[in-house]
Order: structure tokens, then C-alpha cells, then sequence
């Protein structure tokens, strides 16, 4: 690789570098992204894409999300995911934003989501939701490419990439956030596609009959309320 940079390629950069970048003017000249890029800092030119990556430096370096929380699978990040399926949503467009809400007073699962994810964003309170948001656009990109698109108030969404062996932790977050749990009874609420997948997705894990289906609500919800199915999926939750 040469070292000495000749006038005309000093040129071509001077003239090509904003409008088309390091990667462009690297393969132009056979030299290294690297080496050109830092050839143009010398220069003071930017390229097109210099913000981009400013933004993208300035998440990465981020302290108000753990950034390696999403690194592998585990059990807590398939606890916030299933948090999010719930009563969450994930915005890409404009700025990049995870959300996750509660009904006011109901601040139990909201808080677990936070403490999991070491967020130092607060949780705001309005006149009848607690709210989550987590601005790192590196962050929400991530979780989208590990877990995929969560539901929104106007689409089912997809069921989340979830390896079956942390579906039931999945489910404990999906629970924390839209459902309810007692000693006679174990509901599960929200979109069509997510109820429609867990319910064969918990028989299958745990030895229990088919829930009761509410299909007439806007929102779909599966129930078991007998006393031997309470107790083994509280069980399996734990696990």
C-alpha cells in the first residue's frame, strides 16, 4: 500500500470526498477507507455520512442504556421483550425510540423493565400512564434485529424471535404488562398474532388443556382458571 499521496489524488479527494464518502473514493484509488478518511480529516473535508456516524459514536458510548444488554440471548432481555410485546412499541422513523407504558399506579413491571435495561431515563407520568422511553437509535436497532417489530395500536405485528428455551420468561414480561395472575386464574391479553402464538407455544411447554379464547374483544385473551393449570404455568413463569 502506498504512503505518499500524489497531487492528483489529493485532488480527486478534495473535489469527490463530500459528495461520495471513504468507501467510494478507497475503492477509486485502491487505498483504505481508513486511509482516505483520515486523509480528509487533514483537510477538514467531511463526508456525506459524517453526522450518521457522529450520532451512531454518540450511542454506542451511551450510558443511560446498558448497550451490551442485548448482546446474547438470556433470560432478562426475553423478560423486557415480552414487557414490550405487551404494552410497548418501537418507532424507526424520524427518531428511533423503544417505548414501554403501564396504567397509572401500576409501576411494578415498568420498573423491573428499567432496572434490567440500567436505564438512567425516567419514567414519565401523565394524566393516566407511566411511561418508558429509551432514545438510542443503536439500541432500538438492535433489539429490532434480535427480536423483530413489535405489535402497534394499528398492526398484530409478528410474533417475537424468541428461542424456546426463555418462552416462559417472554411470557412472565408479557404477563407483567398485559394480563393478570392469582390463585384462580392465569389471563393473557393483546393482539390477535402474539395470543394465537403463545397459547400452543405455553401447551407445548407445560401439561395444560386449551385455555378459555376471548376473540370478541378488540383485544384477544386466553385464560385457564382451573386450579391445577394456575399452579404448573405460575411454575413454569419461574423458570
Amino acid at each position: 500500500m502506498r504512503h505518499v499521496w500524489t497531487g492528483d489524488e489529493r485532488r480527486l479527494l478534495a473535489e469527490r470526498y463530500a459528495a461520495e464518502g471513504a468507501v467510494a473514493i478507497a475503492a477509486q484509488l485502491g487505498r483504505s477507507a481508513d486511509s482516505v478518511s483520515s486523509q480528509a480529516r487533514r483537510y477538514g473535508i467531511r463526508s456525506p455520512d459524517y453526522r450518521a456516524r457522529q450520532a451512531r459514536s454518540r450511542a454506542v458510548a451511551s450510558k443511560t442504556v446498558d448497550m451490551k444488554f442485548l448482546e446474547t440471548d438470556t433470560p432478562e432481555n426475553a423478560f423486557v421483550a415480552g414487557y414490550i410485546w405487551a404494552c410497548g412499541s418501537l418507532r424507526t422513523t424520524y427518531r428511533a425510540v423503544l417505548r414501554a407504558s403501564c396504567p397509572r399506579g401500576d409501576l411494578d413491571g415498568l420498573r423491573k423493565v428499567r432496572t434490567l435495561l440500567k436505564s438512567q431515563n425516567l419514567i414519565q407520568t401523565y394524566e393516566n400512564r407511566h411511561v418508558l422511553e429509551i432514545c438510542n437509535s443503536v439500541f432500538v436497532e438492535t433489539f429490532l434485529k434480535r427480536f423483530g417489530m413489535p405489535p402497534g395500536r394499528k398492526t398484530d405485528g409478528d410474533p417475537p424471535k424468541i428461542a424456546s428455551t426463555f418462552l416462559s420468561r417472554f411470557a412472565a414480561g408479557y404477563l407483567a404488562g398485559a394480563g393478570s395472575r392469582s390463585e384462580a386464574h392465569v389471563l393473557f391479553v393483546g393482539h390477535r398474532t402474539v395470543i394465537q402464538w403463545l397459547a400452543p407455544g405455553i401447551m407445548a411447554q407445560v401439561d395444560v388443556p386449551e385455555p378459555v379464547l376471548n376473540a370478541d374483544l378488540a383485544r384477544h385473551s386466553i385464560r385457564w382458571a382451573d386450579p391445577r393449570s394456575v399452579r404448573a404455568i405460575g411454575a413454569w413463569l419461574k423458570g
